[in-house]
């Protein structure tokens, strides 16, 4: 148990890999997080993905979905608006990945380097980097602290974004001043300057399962020492 008795914000960005959170990250995370004693409250940006991908087609669909609406599926229908979550009020932020942590967190996908974070997700990251109340993404997640510590000027930061498969985003961090740190695919980067733990997960694409559970478990007792 940690000496917090507060719970953690969980952040999802839908519900699918391709356009949304990554399912087997989130519910790897939920279960982590509540082997260790910790209670969890879900958050989503009340907003339009970007767009929906067919995921047995892989293509772009013709519709338009709501992310709080697809995050609800994960979080049995229990989760708020992302502008109500008052960072004050939590343990910690915790993020698993999927490509909708950077499709609908941030404008990276067009903007590259010079990307920036939607208002909702950005007010909360960089709230909490100030505050040095930890942080935990998993996959592509950390792309979007790095954008957050970019913003607040934070120096010697470390996270992980796998092992260099997204070169793009290795890159675009780099020039921020933030150095990608190669982490195997079952354990945990942990910044204890910064407050920040990234693991990778899916962002080695043969990941199994089990060593996607392994990373979000590491990633949570990173956590709980932190909050110890």
């Amino acid at each position: 148990m940690t000496s917090s008795a507060l719970p953690v914000a969980v952040v999802l960005s839908g519900s699918g890999v391709y356009d949304g959170s990554e399912l087997t990250e989130a519910v790897s995370l939920v279960v982590a997080l509540s082997q260790a004693g910790l209670d969890v409250a879900f958050f989503a940006p009340n907003r339009p993905q970007m767009h929906v991908i067919d995921h047995a087609q892989g293509q772009v669909a013709e519709e338009s979905r709501n992310i709080l609406t697809e995050s609800a599926r994960i979080a049995r229908g229990k989760i708020r608006a992302l502008d109500a979550l008052e960072v004050a009020d939590y343990a910690a932020v915790v993020m698993p990945g999927g490509f909708g942590a950077v499709k609908n967190f941030t404008d990276f996908l067009t903007a590259g380097d010079k990307a920036q974070l939607a208002d909702d997700i950005g007010q909360v990251l960089r709230q909490a980097l100030q505050a040095k109340k930890p942080v935990v993404a998993l996959c592509a997640a950390p792309l979007a602290v790095a954008i957050a510590a970019r913003d607040v000027g934070l120096s010697n930061v470390q996270l992980t974004l796998g092992d260099c498969e997204y070169p793009d985003m290795v890159k675009a961090a780099a020039s921020w001043g933030i150095p990608h740190v190669v982490t195997p695919v079952d354990q945990a980067c942990v910044d204890h300057n910064n407050a920040i733990i990234t693991a990778p997960a899916y962002m080695y694409g043969d990941a199994t399962p089990a060593q996607v559970f392994t990373a979000a478990q590491q990633a949570v007792q990173a956590l709980v020492k932190l909050l110890s």
